[in-house]
């Protein structure tokens, strides 16, 4: 397991690509600021679940400031007995709201694909399977990378990620990794800064320094756009399609 204990977050999370030479460079700049995290160098393993036609990722793409996913998550080559966090992931403006629970890998994906209820029974539990039953969730694709994790030494709240060699397989959707994945990004980094409060003066004059300036990246999205460009309706019409298909999907439930 490779991130905090805490099942809840609620913070800033910036992204910047970049690349590999660039987050070297960087790396070298903060040196005095951070140190290496407690779970420093992994690989992590996902899944991400939407609706058959994607609409969450859609209206994520899409829409007015909200945007929410659903995932599991390992940072192992996972087998029946290794623990995995099933978690939501939403974000509205800039903040970022992630809660998740913690699943054996095989209870995971019984509950995944075949429905099967899992043991745990709590607030973030009952989330999750409203979201299974409002979009009738399936996998829909695996991602995996390697992230490097830093810490700052003064701030408590700051933690520095980066992200290389991200790669991805839309077919026979695990958690397991078999080496034929696609490269999504080539040799660029995603840098993210996750914080609670404010950026340190140190941190900022860096990123000045370089002209970094956050823009939206998302590993799903961007699959998603890669592999659906010729079909996948986009701009305003891809929102009022996923909200006309959220109605539908509401009314269905309410009649």
């Amino acid at each position: 397991m490779a991130e905090t204990v805490s099942d809840v977050f609620q913070r800033v999370e910036d992204k910047y690509r970049i690349s590999s030479r660039l987050a070297g460079e960087i790396v070298k700049e903060m040196k005095s600021h951070i140190r290496k995290d407690i779970y420093f160098e992994y690989t992590v393993h996902c899944v991400y679940y939407d609706s058959k036609d994607s609409r969450m990722i859609i209206a994520s793409m899409n829409g007015t400031g909200f945007k929410e996913k659903l995932r599991l998550r390992c940072y192992e080559q996972p087998d029946d007995e290794t623990m995995c966090f099933l978690e939501t992931k939403k974000k509205y403006d800039d903040i970022v709201y992630k809660r998740r629970i913690t699943l054996k890998h095989a209870e995971a994906v019984n509950y995944l694909e075949h429905g099967k209820m899992h043991g745990v029974r709590n607030n973030t539990a009952d989330e999750i399977d409203y979201l299974m039953n409002r979009y009738g969730c399936e996998a829909k694709t695996a991602i995996f990378y390697d992230r490097t994790c830093y810490a700052g030494i003064e701030e408590k709240d700051l933690r520095i990620t980066f992200d290389r060699n991200i790669r991805y397989r839309t077919d026979e959707i695990s958690l397991s990794e078999r080496g034929d994945e696609q490269s999504l990004i080539g040799n660029d980094v995603i840098m993210e800064i996750k914080a609670m409060d404010r950026y340190p003066l140190w941190l900022v004059r860096i990123l000045t320094d370089h002209r970094l300036v956050k823009q939206s990246f998302s590993k799903y999205g961007t699959i998603y756009r890669n592999t659906h460009t010729a079909a996948a309706p986009t701009g305003r019409a891809a929102y009022a399609y996923a909200m006309n298909n959220e109605e539908r999907s509401l009314c269905s439930v309410q009649y």
